[in-house]
């Protein structure tokens, strides 16, 4: 275990399903109706955790996270999740680092909705009692996004 780890990431990071989003988000992303109920990913962070890094709601930010990725989504400031965690939804591709990848899609096969992939930023370790992987969590880093 590397030394500071916690201090340079101090948030649990989690993600999931949205209820707009159906499977993985490839058939929803690509369906006009159903992309247009959710246009963009985010991160949900807390208020406190929010205000501590200058960040207000609808920010654009960078999550970080100890497998080298620097993740580019807009916050959603809630009570939702507490101030050590933080909750991103793994229905999204189409960008790597903040970087719309739409010229890399061949005509008239890029989503209509493109983001971030959480799972890009997630680790790989598995849970030792059920040997089940583990690639739905991390700890991270949320700052501000500037240009």
């Amino acid at each position: 275990v590397q030394e500071g780890l916690a201090k340079k990431f101090p948030i649990i990071l989690t993600s999931g399903r949205l209820v707009e989003y159906e499977g993985g988000g490839e058939e929803t992303r690509s369906n006009p109706w159903l992309a247009e109920l959710q246009q963009e990913n985010f991160v949900e962070i807390n208020p406190q955790a929010a205000s501590e890094r200058g960040i207000r709601n609808g920010d654009y930010v960078i999550v970080s996270t100890p497998t080298g990725a620097r993740i580019k989504v807009r916050a959603l400031v809630t009570q939702r999740v507490g101030p050590d965690t933080a909750f991103i939804p793994f229905h999204f591709s189409g960008w790597w680092q903040g970087k719309d990848m739409l010229e890399w899609y061949p005509e008239g096969a890029a989503p209509i909705v493109r983001g971030e992939a959480v799972n890009t930023a997630t680790t790989y370790g598995y849970d030792s009692v059920t040997m089940m992987q583990e690639t739905k969590t991390t700890i991270c880093n949320i700052e501000r996004f500037t240009a």
